[in-house]
């Protein structure tokens, strides 16, 4: 029987759960794969807090940094959930590493911003530094990318990433609530909270966790600031209705692919045809789409956040060290990771949706059009939507294939037109 004595840091809804699956299933687990795991001792902020299991039955450590050395002795394991960049986390995670010791963490922005030099201290210490909880939950995406397809390369990653965006798109279409009543209800049941609402809704968590795909499905040596990020904050009810009659769903996607030695990286709103798998992912579901040379499209999907789900894939980490895997952190060592520069997509060709809100007067529509057309803007699909509650009208358009560039440039003017509302909605289409 082998002994695993492991410290965790951080008790939110994850830490709960990880202490509670190991409490419930210690015979299981020895069972299973002959492995006593110990906790020996436990950190959070609040040692009152009400939580699922029995705190008095642990060893409880006040200061996080002291979970390194209790009675004199290392754990094998340290599990960090503390979350943030920077601080007490970052602080923590490293030092653990240059003592030796292995590191478990869903952290990540951590690792998006100071990866690189993490990943290299637990190679020069010969540990491992572990993450499969910090993207997408309970789905396996990293030891599937590290692991299980390395033979295969990748073309393309994309995907939903972040559950608290898909369901405040979902529930704002499926309940017909604003963006701003949607996303005090996700509040108010625990998907996301005041301090966590800005990095999810402006795009940034997804980005955080799209650097880390990147990094092992390109084998780059991946920057955060190579992203471009934006956020749903300006989705409205009714594009998500307009966009719906035309046949498409909108959803936060975050893709990652390589052009040449530059890498093109974003997380942004995209319509999606409703035939595609990805336009009916609801709820705080994840999905994500691996686009490879001999398994051409391979799609996961599945329970994003959640303690539960989570914690299950901190367990998983535990067990693959516990098993002496000869995989490193990342599937890479770090000195063979590339250098990507990053790719500038104003010059990517994409086709769009616009809705454009005029004065709802003769001819307007028609100068629309000519004004497109004057512009090099070719359309597939022009629609004019009568707004009796209002004294202008939206213009619904779908354009074929242009650049990003060359169509900002002719809205910008378009919106300067005396009878436009300068509020024009431009989202890509997938």
């Amino acid at each position: 029987m082998k002994n695993l004595n492991i410290c965790i840091a951080g008790l939110g809804n994850v830490g709960s759960a990880v202490v509670g699956l190991i409490d419930k299933n210690s015979q299981y687990i020895k069972n299973k794969s002959n492995l006593t795991i110990n906790i020996i001792g436990l950190s959070a902020k609040n040692r009152d807090k009400e939580r699922n299991f029995n705190v008095t039955n642990y060893k409880w450590i006040e200061n996080p940094i002291d979970l390194l050395n209790i009675n004199d002795s290392k754990p094998d394991i340290l599990i960090e959930l503390i979350g943030y960049e920077k601080g007490v986390s970052y602080e923590l995670v490293k030092t653990a590493l240059s003592q030796k010791i292995h590191v478990v963490t869903g952290n990540k922005a951590m690792l998006a911003m100071h990866g690189q030099e993490l990943f290299r201290i637990a190679e020069q210490n010969q540990v491992s530094l572990l993450f499969e909880a910090a993207v997408a939950g309970g789905i396996p995406i990293i030891k599937t990318l590290k692991n299980n397809i390395f033979l295969n390369k990748i073309k393309k990653i994309s995907g939903i990433l972040n559950g608290t965006t898909n369901y405040i798109l979902t529930t704002m279409e499926t309940q017909n609530k604003s963006f701003k009543d949607v996303l005090h209800d996700a509040k108010k049941r625990g998907f996301t909270s005041d301090n966590e609402s800005k990095l999810d809704i402006g795009g940034y968590d997804a980005a955080h966790k799209l650097t880390l795909l990147s990094t092992i499905a390109f084998g780059g040596n991946v920057d955060f600031n190579l992203n471009k990020v934006e956020g749903i904050e300006k989705i409205t009810i009714e594009d998500i209705n307009f966009v719906k009659h035309l046949g498409f769903r909108i959803k936060l996607i975050s893709e990652s692919f390589l052009i040449d030695d530059m890498i093109c990286s974003s997380t942004k709103p995209k319509l999606i045809p409703l035939d595609k798998p990805m336009a009916n992912v609801d709820g705080a579901l994840n999905a994500i789409n691996v686009e490879t040379d001999q398994l051409e499209n391979l799609y996961l999907e599945g329970e994003g956040a959640g303690g539960l789900a989570t914690a299950s894939s901190i367990l998983s980490d535990i067990f693959e060290i516990s098993n002496n895997s000869k995989f490193t952190s990342i599937g890479y060592n770090i000195n063979d990771l590339k250098k990507y520069q990053k790719f500038d997509s104003s010059n990517l060709e994409s086709k769009f949706y616009l809705r454009i809100r005029v004065k709802d007067q003769p001819g307007v529509l028609s100068k629309i059009t000519t004004y497109l057309n004057d512009s090099n803007i070719s359309v597939e699909k022009i629609l004019q939507t009568p707004d009796k509650k209002e004294n202008n009208i939206p213009i619904l358009i779908i354009t074929h294939k242009i650049k990003t560039s060359e169509l900002l440039n002719s809205v910008n003017k378009i919106s300067d037109l005396e009878f436009v509302n300068k509020n024009i909605s431009i989202i890509p289409i997938e």
